[in-house]
Parts: C-alpha cells; sequence; structure tokens
C-alpha cells in the first residue's frame, strides 16, 4: 500500500491547521463553478456551504462560502466580519 505523506507546506490548511479551501481556491473561480454547475441555485448552493462550514466550525471556509455568495449575489450587502458588518 502506498504511504501517505504529509504537505510539508500546509497550502491547504487554515491559521487552526485543518483543510480549507480558502487558502488555495479563488472565490471568483468558485462562484463561476457554481453557476456552470447550478444554475440559478447557485447562491443557495453556496449560502448551503457557507452554513455548514459554520457549523462544523471551519471559519475559513465558511469565510471562503460567504464571499463566493457575496460574488453570486452580485456584491450586494456586507461579509461577516468586516468592519461594517460588526
Amino acid at each position: 500500500m502506498a504511504e501517505i505523506k504529509s504537505n510539508p507546506l500546509n497550502v491547504c490548511t487554515s491559521d487552526d491547521g485543518k483543510a480549507s479551501f480558502w487558502a488555495i481556491a479563488d472565490p471568483v473561480t468558485a462562484a463561476n463553478a457554481a453557476r456552470a454547475v447550478y444554475g440559478s441555485h447557485a447562491a443557495t448552493a453556496a449560502a448551503h456551504c457557507a452554513l455548514t462550514a459554520h457549523f462544523d466550525g471551519r471559519n475559513g471556509d465558511y469565510r471562503f462560502w460567504c464571499t463566493v455568495f457575496h460574488e453570486l449575489a452580485g456584491g450586494q450587502g456586507q461579509l461577516p466580519g468586516s468592519a461594517a458588518a460588526s
């Protein structure tokens, strides 16, 4: 069986050491992919991903999916954690 090697660069991890899309993915690219896959339901899919990440305690992923949702919503409103949202 092949040996599983660690990721010495920690490219896919967040500040807490957990795997995260936030470190490697582009929210605009993710929004375009969501549009291609989910069509008019893309924002709902991104919101679902954001909520799942939030309730799983994956803060980096939550911020990523909120940014994707924000992109899909045309940049309207405030993102969680922004100065205006506080």
